[in-house]
């Protein structure tokens, strides 16, 4: 005759595949009650350090738990939020004219993917603020014009693009002009009409229509330089380039010119993501080295 399990028996066996089970589907059971209990903590703390404007702390809390769900809405709109959030204060600090706030604040919002057309406005604004008077050039350029001849020219071009009529800028450049002239008279008497071509070439990019243009390359051309009917080479073409990476390059020289070398390293960097190849760029590059050697603290 078979024993029955007593009624006791039956329930203990019941509870503990009760507990078995619960312990088998415990996690299922918490993820379904607590997606990612994580995640929620870094959004919210990611939303609170937004609310108390602690920008920098809520982007490292919005990239984490990006890390962990990439598409979830609170995530999305938070990081959006606080690019725009960088974006008012780059412009705060632009206003103000504190320049390192105002480039934290741009590099923050460039992390967070804001809209490059917004950086480039605030960039722009920033350097114009930087930028000094038409006057202020003016007296910066004659004072180079026996130390950095290169860097005066540049000076007085950038104000002939904020004043085309400007008298003294106009006069300054022909100056600097005929001296490459000058010097590409020296190359050719000395039997070097390359090194004259160079200057020539350097004076036509500037000015097509300067009086002694003519005659400095009608004897380039009788040496057998200067013109393609002649067999001589030609100057190394121009690379690809654009108009805005060209008036980065004119805010880098300027800023060079009157010291200012943060915003030159900065209009430098927008110069070269817009024509990374651009030759101008690598002398570009020294003349900041050597203004920046050249500064009394630096000595």
């Amino acid at each position: 005759m078979a024993v029955r399990p007593s009624r006791w028996a039956v329930v203990a066996a019941a509870v503990a595949s009760l507990l078995v089970g619960v312990l088998l589907l415990r996690e299922p059971i918490g993820r379904a009650v607590f997606p990612d209990a994580a995640l929620a903590g870094l959004v919210s703390q990611a939303e609170q350090a937004l609310a108390a404007n602690d920008l920098v702390l809520a982007a490292s809390r919005f990239e984490a738990a990006q890390a962990r769900a990439p598409d979830h809405p609170r995530v999305v709109e938070g990081l959006a939020a606080t690019g725009e959030r960088a974006l008012d204060a780059a412009a705060v600090a632009v206003a103000s004219g504190a320049a390192a706030d105002a480039d934290a604040a741009l590099a923050l919002a460039i992390r967070l993917g804001a809209p490059g057309e917004r950086v480039d406005a605030l960039r722009q604004a920033q350097l114009a603020r930087e930028a000094p008077s038409v006057e202020a050039v003016l007296r910066r350029a004659t004072e180079l014009e026996g130390s950095d001849p290169d860097a005066a020219l540049a000076l007085y071009r950038q104000v002939l693009q904020r004043e085309p009529d400007n008298t003294l800028a106009l006069a300054g450049r022909a100056r600097r002009l005929s001296s490459n002239l000058a010097r590409a008279t020296a190359a050719l008497d000395a039997g070097d009409p390359q090194a004259a071509m160079v200057e020539v070439a350097a004076v036509r990019a500037i000015d097509p229509a300067h009086l002694q243009l003519p005659e400095l390359e009608a004897r380039l051309g009788a040496s057998g330089w200067g013109s393609s009917e002649g067999g001589s080479p030609s100057p190394t073409p121009p690379s690809a380039d654009n108009a805005e990476a060209i008036r980065w390059r004119g805010l880098a020289d300027e800023a060079i010119g009157r010291g200012a070398f943060d915003a030159a390293r900065r209009a430098l960097a927008e110069a070269e993501r817009r024509a990374p190849q651009a030759p101008e760029l690598a002398a570009l590059r020294q003349r900041l080295q050597r203004a920046e050697a050249a500064r009394p603290e630096a000595r």
